[in-house]
């Protein structure tokens, strides 16, 4: 029988079959049955190489492994690198291994260099893909994002990596990988990274230890209570508190020049939903309707799939989630059948208007805005719009224009 490459189960099954026969016959070296038994440990080989693929280890789990393993804790690691700070970062993952490091802990717990320095490898070769010139560097540096203290003498790649690392627990590529869902424009994508990142730095600085987000608590119950409390000129803040209470962090960050972001929806790595607002338009029916589309996303499509959801202006709308959001965001506010029915659907004057926001118990401009926006008309009800809450002002945004 010829020998072949293995390309299924099947023929591997086969082929291993065949291997455990020859081993049982105990061949004589350069004997046809040992010639034959190489081979096709070489052929066992190649297809368990690229079926069975085992990941390297972490460096960190290999490291904790190996003092549970000998029966040492954190200040035994705190001793082999001479400083119970270093030990306690890398422990939690908030300082990387650097050659010195890895070469003491090398001595220290005998753990294979190969092992403590793999993740450097594979974020290595992972990086080529970037451009890092991309990012907006300048305008980071402008808005305070990046460390004063490693500016000077850094390259923009440095800067960035740095800024990168500060928002998960692992490298920056890591998390430049996150899948990015919804419209978004492709030239965007590395100011968008960026801005979400910048997102998720505040978010955590905000997270309630004592609150934990549930999994289907955002209901339609929910979102028509949180819809009510946009009669009140407190309305925004009531409603970061509200989400609050619900382990569902908000914040808001203005969008980077030449991008034209309204707002993600992002799912943190412990669980947390995190939504981000730019407040790209300064007025009350914007801000509420964007808040409610992108809970819609937390609640509908934020999983181990889909960890970000960004919406972008001017892009495409044809994808099926994002229409899904728009639909049960304007729900929220207003039902279909109460719509319709309605005299602001039909007539769109002002006093229809105030009826039925009195009705639904929403902010007049909520109803005014859907009105513009379904008559593709906005000269309209103008009223509503020009003496109005200053959004920004209560999320202590300043210096943003509408663009």
């Amino acid at each position: 029988m010829d020998l072949r490459i293995v390309r299924d189960d099947l023929q591997y099954a086969a082929l291993l079959e065949q291997a455990k026969e020859l081993a049982l016959l105990d061949p004589l070296p350069e004997s046809n049955e040992a010639e034959r038994l190489a081979l096709i440990s070489v052929l066992l080989e190649k297809y368990e190489a690229e079926q069975f693929r085992i990941e390297s280890p972490d460096p960190v789990d290999a490291i904790i492994y190996r003092l549970a393993e000998l029966g040492l804790k954190q200040k035994d690691l705190a001793d082999i690198l001479g400083s119970k700070s270093r030990a306690s970062e890398i422990l939690s993952r908030k300082r990387d291994l650097t050659v010195d490091m890895i070469r003491l802990i090398h001595d220290g717990l005998k753990i294979p260099v190969e092992v403590l320095i793999g993740e450097r490898k594979q974020e290595a070769s992972r990086d080529k893909d970037i451009a890092w010139e991309k990012f907006p560097v300048k305008e980071m540096k402008k808005r305070g994002w990046l460390d004063v203290e490693i500016k000077a003498g850094h390259t923009g790649e440095q800067l960035i990596r740095s800024f990168f690392e500060r928002t998960a627990s692992h490298r920056s590529p890591a998390f430049f990988r996150r899948a990015l869902s919804g419209s978004l424009k492709e030239e965007s994508q590395y100011a968008i990274h960026a801005w979400i990142a910048r997102v998720l730095i505040k978010a955590r600085e905000s997270k309630r230890p004592d609150v934990r987000y549930v999994s289907g608590s955002i209901t339609e119950e929910f979102l028509k209570q949180l819809a009510k409390l946009s009669r009140s000129d407190d309305g925004p803040s009531l409603a970061r508190e509200f989400l609050a209470m619900k382990g569902i962090i908000l914040v808001v960050e203005p969008h980077l020049p030449k991008t034209y972001l309204d707002g993600a929806a992002i799912l943190d790595e412990d669980g947390v939903p995190v939504v981000g607002l730019t407040l790209r338009y300064n007025r009350v029916d914007y801000f509420w309707f964007t808040l409610m589309h992108e809970l819609v996303h937390v609640q509908r499509h934020l999983g181990r799939q889909n960890t970000t959801f960004v919406d972008e202006d001017g892009v495409d709308e044809g994808d099926e989630k994002e229409a899904e959001a728009n639909i049960y965001a304007a729900e929220a506010f207003i039902p279909r059948q109460v719509w319709r029915s309605s005299d602001a659907c039909r007539t769109k004057k002002s006093d229809a208007v105030l009826r039925l926001a009195e009705e639904l118990k929403i902010h007049p401009a909520i109803v005014a805005g859907r009105i513009r926006r379904e008559s593709k008309n906005y000269r309209i009800l103008g009223e509503f719009f020009s003496e109005t809450q200053d959004i920004r002002k209560i999320f202590g945004i300043t210096n943003s224009s509408d663009k």
